[in-house]
């Protein structure tokens, strides 16, 4: 039975191009923060405090995702070792990285659904609402697609346009040119502030220095230890984001593996500073301390005492609701992501291929993946994979609430099964939570991600968005085995993830969305993140008893 009690907008609009320019961010909240968001917060220069017993479920040791084919360098001490942690100075590290980046973050970074790593993005021509095809387009795991300026390019953004800009002063990337200076080191960072804090992993970001000439590097202090050295002349695509954003993530273990070894702990206590580094090796003095105390999952499911359903399906007709759910993303079918193998199939559009991959059982939806039949492979642009994915998107969104889906995951090599929050207009600023990613070749293995667009630091698409750590969760048990319940509350400030009803990761801060977000659940075959299936992974049936939406009276 369905109930839509809460309409949502309607129109997708397909991002062509991301603004190079600076652009609003709405992703601040001046609302209260729910009372369960009592840890995390900062201060400069003190401590806060951290209620709750730990509930984990399990170590946030992400492995096998994050660690094909990315080798970084880490320079942060003056060596010239490679470590396979962080990557620092001089760092050349490529090829694919794993973990959850967005869904549309290939060529710009526009978002879409997730596999866990980067895709694609929209282009010329892309559909609108998903009823109509765009054109293909393939884009790499783990990377932006936007080219990162090579060293000595100009990285110039422009004059800076804050009323505290003296007429000498220009932004040139993450520094400002005050020729006015003269000789000296450049200005200390200011303003450290914390943007988003979980159990093992902060990100903080800090106001770009002054120099006569030039910046060169920001240098990472964590209780008064070098801990990473922020530079716009490596190889590195995230180093490139750290720098263009002035932020950084510690510790970041999807991006910079080795950094596990010395990753922050749940409930610590640790403070931050930030030097400046210009291009003479002058450094500045140190920034004022950030102190953040990280989150820590607490014991106990969420309270919806004071919440009230607002959106159901228990998925026990004969057919999908017409009214309620669409089959396609909005770029339409025929855009590839993430180097996906399947085509998702759109029983709703004008000439879908023959297969239906939607099948009622009564009870249940049965979301079937199979492959491609050769007299439907034309139908289905050549991929070798038929699948399915639903949306709320134009029929429902929701901002704010708890968003709970009961499911059996498909189990098997080159599997992924999704559920997860996606922005209702994803031109703007982009959020997307990820309640659940399941890889079927790791039986007993959840992940969860969040992901935001801030362009407060950044004038360059490469560096607006932003990724947490693919968080790992270990639950003990093969998933695939039987339902399970996946949710997440979301609240001003607070994004809490629920496997069961048990809390497995909890994350807060100012850079948890405010912005409308509509539903999606889709089986993916093959990506560059899970791998190609083998011929024993199907059929695949990622089987759903129902999804459901609450939010607060």
């Amino acid at each position: 039975m369905i109930s839509a009690l809460q309409a949502g907008r309607t129109g997708f609009f397909i991002a062509l191009l991301l603004a190079v320019t600076a652009c609003s961010d709405s992703n601040t909240n001046g609302g209260a923060v729910s009372p369960e968001n009592e840890s995390g917060t900062s201060t400069s220069g003190t401590s806060t405090t951290d209620g709750g017993s730990s509930t984990t479920g399990g170590s946030t040791d992400v492995g096998e995702p994050t660690t094909e084919g990315s080798t970084t360098s880490d320079n942060a001490d003056g060596a010239d070792s490679t470590t396979g942690g962080e990557s620092d100075s001089g760092a050349t590290s490529v090829g694919d990285s794993d973990g959850s980046d967005g869904a549309l973050d290939g060529n710009t970074d526009s978002n879409g659904t997730t596999d866990g790593s980067d895709g694609s993005s929209t282009d010329a021509g892309g559909s609108s609402a998903g009823d109509s095809d765009a054109g293909s387009t393939t884009g790499e795991a783990g990377t932006d697609g936007s080219s990162p300026p090579s060293n000595g390019v100009d990285l110039s953004g422009g004059d800076d346009d804050s009323p505290t800009a003296t007429e000498t002063a220009s932004l040139q990337g993450p520094f400002i040119r005050d020729e006015s200076r003269g000789a000296g080191p450049p200005s200390s960072p200011a303003g450290l502030t914390a943007l988003l804090t979980s159990d093992n992993w902060v990100e903080f970001t800090w106001s770009p220095s002054a120099d006569d000439q030039s910046v060169e590097a920001y240098e990472i202090y964590r209780d008064g230890s070098l801990l990473f050295t922020v530079r716009g002349d490596t190889n590195y695509e995230f180093d490139y984001r750290y720098w263009l954003t002035t932020s950084y993530i510690d510790c970041n273990y999807t991006r910079y593996p080795g950094c596990r070894d010395t990753q922050p702990a749940a409930a610590g206590a640790y403070e931050y500073t930030v030097v400046a580094v210009d291009n003479e090796g002058m450094r500045s003095g140190p920034s004022e301390p950030l102190v953040i105390q990280l989150v820590q999952p607490q014991s106990g499911g969420a309270d919806l005492t004071d919440y009230s359903i607002v959106f159901e399906d228990e998925f026990d007709g004969d057919g999908l609701d017409r009214s309620s759910w669409k089959t396609a993303l909005p770029w339409g079918p025929d855009r590839i992501i993430n180097g996906e193998l399947q085509y998702f199939v759109n029983i709703f559009g004008s000439s879908p291929p023959s297969y239906d991959p939607f099948v009622f059982t009564g009870e249940t939806l049965q979301i079937t993946g199979i492959e491609t039949p050769s007299e439907l492979l034309s139908d289905a642009n050549n991929q070798p994979y038929l699948s399915g994915v639903i949306t709320t998107a134009d029929y429902f969104e929701m901002t704010y609430g708890y968003v709970e889906m009961s499911a059996r995951v498909a189990g098997g090599e080159g599997l992924l099964s999704t559920f997860y929050l996606f922005n209702q207009y994803f031109d703007d600023n982009k959020p997307e939570i990820d309640i659940v990613e399941y890889i079927g070749s790791r039986p007993d293995k959840a992940y969860q991600t969040y992901h935001y667009f801030d362009s407060n630091r950044a004038r360059w698409a490469s560096g607006e968005n932003h990724s947490s750590p693919t968080m790992e969760t270990n639950t003990g048990i093969t998933l695939s085995a039987g339902y399970h319940n996946y949710s997440v509350l979301w609240e001003p400030g607070l994004m809490v993830w629920y496997i069961d009803g048990a809390e497995v990761r909890r994350v807060v801060g100012p850079r948890v969305s405010d912005e409308p977000m509509n539903i999606i659940a889709q089986l993916v075959i093959g990506s560059e993140w899970i791998g190609s299936p083998t011929p024993a992974s199907l059929p695949a049936t990622f089987e759903i008893d129902y999804i459901r939406a609450w939010q607060r009276n």
